[in-house]
């Protein structure tokens, strides 16, 4: 049943057409992913629905006493309370019926306490069973679990539940309004960007609760990974309008290009006939001048009127423009790039790293995750030499040239334009520095803008555009995809993955680990422990630690270890199967592409061209051996994806 219907919405800001006949439909517990360009209208659609803004043209329809929940940027708290005092605002009704059956409590024990008849008394006793019932069945006995369930769940400690909300920061004061929204249970949940602040153990017991979430969600998301996990459906908003895709992010990203490659065949294939049309009727003019026969003349004319009533089709477009990152080195670093050994650090009395050891060498690419104040940062700026480590050495490799990535863009002057900030990195002429910046997007004027007045996303791109051209070695990232959008963060996970140097990345985005990361390191209780693989790797290794039993005795490093050797065995076994594949696809569509020629040769030969029987054989061949081909050529790019 229908909850939410958006039909052919239009919204505009001054001149700006950002909705142009915008349509959404949500069921009942349907899990929706929307995504779209920044500034292609995401959050103006969740406002739409909310309430909040309002909108020029079409229909929105929400079904009768719909409650819609929208975790606003702006949360409006007491600051006042404590966190738990704020989340049980959300309970307000069942805590006013829990004070009545309290009041009534003592009405009733001193009415008890007569050692007579009352009438009243029965009275009383009936009121407050059926109180007692209505708080029973509003989850009066459950609202404290749950709001240590759903707070816990999020990324706040227990002692957290007793800070003063005015003590917050911002992105905990944003995690404390997810938890509110959370707990209000609404029939449909807004959720823009819901795993921004979050750690990774809280984003996936987000996921998981999203799954099992008895109402409809709409998620605004870049987290690729957290979509796959929780949507069934992708609507993606493209120049104003609505696109459809019945699947995850994974599913979007392949139909998407099906639908592309489609469209563009399509187009093509008008383009020729129009070309073949414009030409034949330039032919008939010649010949209706050369003979003075007013015939060809008229039906050059009849076939210009149907050349004119063609629909034309626009040349499709699979993605806009996007920054054009390359990332090279002129000078390799030796095989071993760092060794951190017995790294110690303490904060106020509180020890962060105890005695961490890590090893990376030449050319690997290694990913450290972990809770929130794990003290990931902290270890990349003890390899920076920013912060002084309590105990233990780091040793940073021969010819080892670092370039560091910071999630607060920490190094920029704010005063600097863009030119000037990537001047002061890069040895390059202004004209130099306008055409690289012209290739990260920023074009005319916008070379002139100060760094201050940047947003998130323009200084994502700027700060990647000084390590393209640092000629850097060695690659420090905190957080790098943080501020970029789809499109951005795919180019950066491709330049990242051909990269031949060093790269240790600290990471949220899963999705983006998957893509090139050869180990990931979990930083935990001051100390890290390798898994031999990218996120789902380690991912697969941690529930079957948990299976097992006694796995605290366990070393899950001794375990990597022992089991690497069949991994490793079975990983060439694969390799050696897809590439044999590979080769039996290539020979058979270079067999099916000559054949291809032959046919088609065969059918333009004078001698065939009055035998139709002949003609029609030959066609259905060529048609079927079309169909094949395209068959393989598929399944070839699906093992060429598998490398």
């Amino acid at each position: 049943m229908s909850v939410l219907s958006l039909n052919n919405i239009e919204k505009s800001y001054g001149i700006t057409r950002v909705l142009q006949g915008f349509s959404l439909f949500i069921n009942e517990g349907e899990k929706v992913g929307l995504i779209g360009p920044n500034g292609s209208g995401k959050t103006t659609v969740f406002k739409i629905i909310a309430g909040i803004e309002p909108y020029s043209g079409g229909n929105l329809a929400l079904k009768k006493g719909l409650k819609v929940g929208y975790l606003s940027q702006m949360p409006d708290f007491n600051p006042e309370n404590t966190l738990y005092e704020e989340l049980k605002t959300v309970f307000s009704d069942l805590i006013e019926l829990e004070d009545a059956l309290r009041e009534l409590e003592k009405r009733i024990s001193l009415k008890s306490s007569k050692d007579e008849e009352d009438s009243q008394l029965e009275q009383l006793l009936t009121e407050y069973s059926q109180l007692q019932h209505r708080f029973e069945i509003d989850g009066g006995y459950q609202y404290e679990s749950k709001i240590n369930q759903v707070a816990l769940g999020l990324g706040f400690f227990p002692e957290e539940l007793n800070k003063k909300v005015e003590t917050l920061s911002g992105g905990e004061k944003t995690r404390l309004g997810l938890v509110k929204l959370l707990l209000s249970e609404p029939d449909l949940l807004l959720l823009d960007e819901p795993t921004n602040h979050l750690d990774l153990p809280s984003i996936q017991w987000l996921e998981d609760y999203l799954k099992e979430y008895q109402g409809a969600v709409i998620i605004i998301s870049h987290d690729r990974y957290f979509l796959d996990e929780v949507v069934n459906r992708i609507v993606e908003i493209k120049n104003g309008r609505d696109e459809v895709y019945n699947g995850n992010y994974s599913y979007y990203l392949k139909e998407r290009k099906r639908r592309y490659e489609r469209l563009l065949q399509a187009y093509e294939n008008q383009q020729k006939k129009i070309k073949r049309m414009e030409e034949a009727i330039k032919r008939l003019h010649q010949w209706g001048q050369q003979g003075d026969n007013v015939k060809f003349f008229r039906r050059a004319k009849s076939m210009q009127k149907a050349l004119d009533r063609i629909e034309r089709l626009e040349k499709p477009v699979l993605d806009g423009r996007q920054m054009g990152l390359e990332l090279t080195i002129s000078n390799r670093s030796g095989r071993e790039v760092l060794k951190v050994e017995g790294v110690d650090k303490s904060f106020s009395g509180e020890k962060v790293l105890a005695g961490l050891d890590l090893d990376i060498y030449w050319g690997e690419k290694i990913a450290v995750i972990g809770r929130n104040g794990t003290g990931k940062t902290t270890l990349l700026k003890i390899i920076l030499d920013e912060v002084s480590p309590d105990g233990g050495q780091v040793k940073i490799g021969a010819n080892v040239k670092i370039g560091y990535y910071s999630q607060e863009f920490e190094g920029f002057n704010p005063d600097d334009d863009l030119i000037t900030a990537l001047r002061r990195e890069c040895d390059m002429s202004t004209a130099e520095a306008r055409n690289a910046l012209a290739a990260f997007l920023f074009t005319e004027d916008e070379v002139f803008k100060k760094v201050s007045t940047l947003s998130g996303g323009e200084k994502s791109r700027l700060r990647l555009l000084q390590l393209m051209n640092g000629d850097y070695n060695f690659l420090l990232l905190d957080e790098p995809t943080n501020h970029l959008d789809l499109p951005s963060r795919e180019v950066l996970e491709e330049t990242l993955k051909e990269y031949p140097g060093t790269v240790m990345v600290v990471s949220h985005d899963r999705y983006f680990l998957n893509k090139f990361i050869d180990y990931t390191y979990e930083l935990e209780n001051g100390n890290l422990t390798k898994y031999y693989g990218n996120y789902d790797y380690y991912r697969g290794k941690k529930e079957e630690l948990k299976n097992l039993e006694g796995q605290k005795e366990l070393n899950p490093e001794e375990r990597e270890e022992k089991s690497e050797y069949h991994r490793l065995k079975e990983k060439i076994r694969e390799e050696r199967k897809r590439k044999s594949k590979l080769k039996d696809l290539e020979e058979e569509i270079v067999a099916l592409e000559e054949l291809m020629n032959e046919l088609e040769e065969e059918m333009v030969k004078p001698d065939n061209l009055n035998d139709f029987n002949l003609l029609n054989n030959l066609k259905d061949k060529y048609e079927h051996t079309g169909k094949r081909l395209k068959e393989l050529y598929s399944e070839w790019e699906g093992y060429l994806e598998e490398g």
